[in-house]
């Protein structure tokens, strides 16, 4: 190789370091995971992707658990896209509660793995933002659902984010008051066994909408039991349309 032709190469592969931005990670390792599993994102993976030294991962993140963290949030996509379908078709609240979870599910159930990771990680816990962080670097994947959906979407605890659509619940009339925390917590907690079993047994393709099913119907009959009877009366009226 010609002295010229190696340092203009070198000179390429020194701008495309530094062109490399905290996206291109994210984008990359989530590739990586779909086609191969977490386990194969590593900091000498990345290196060898971008060719470039395995140090450079660490100017945009801590360590390579936090560079899943965000890559995995990646696989909300689908779940987004559920609602914007979803969204414009429901008519009341019990319609976009249900609906939530339901869509929910169904992306979970079908990538547990990735759920686990986002909700009940370790990591989970000490990145409290990544979410939001995530949204701000990326807001064309968010932006397809509504405000509303927005600010319950970006947070990375389970819990705070059904509390916002409970408090909207609330506020309608159908859930009373002192029952809020009371739903919040028992739906999230029965969601939580759903995913726990899927992550031990495993699931098949055609089972997860069966699993969905039964997921909305227990949710319902909590929500039966903690509504107000205005919110009792329109959930029977759903039952027997």
């Amino acid at each position: 190789m010609k002295r010229g032709t190696a340092m203009t190469e070198r000179c390429e592969r020194k701008k495309y370091f530094k062109d490399l931005s905290r996206k291109d990670y994210i984008e990359r390792a989530y590739e990586i995971i779909e086609r191969e599993g977490v386990e194969a994102v590593s900091i000498r993976r990345m290196a060898r992707e971008f060719g470039c030294s395995s140090t450079s991962m660490y100017r945009y993140f801590t360590n390579v658990e936090e560079l899943i963290y965000y890559a995995n949030i990646i696989f909300l996509d689908e779940y987004l896209q559920r609602l914007k379908e979803q969204e414009s078709g429901w008519k009341d609240i019990w319609d976009r509660h249900f609906g939530i979870w339901e869509g929910y599910c169904r992306t979970a159930f079908d990538h547990p793995r990735a759920f686990n990771i986002l909700f009940f990680s370790t990591t989970s816990k000490k990145l409290t933002n990544a979410i939001r962080e995530f949204y701000e670097m990326f807001p064309e994947r968010i932006n397809i659902v509504s405000p509303y959906l927005q600010v319950m979407l970006q947070s990375t605890d389970l819990l705070e984010r059904d509390m916002v659509m409970v408090r909207r619940c609330v506020e309608e009339g159908v859930i009373k008051p002192e029952n809020a925390g009371k739903m919040n917590h028992m739906v999230c907690f029965l969601y939580k066994g759903y995913l726990k079993d899927i992550l031990d047994y495993g699931i098949k393709k055609e089972e997860i909408e069966p699993r969905v099913r039964q997921f909305g119907e227990e949710i319902r009959e909590i929500a039966m039991v903690l509504a107000t009877d205005r919110g009792r009366e329109l959930l029977r009226q759903k039952l027997e349309a």
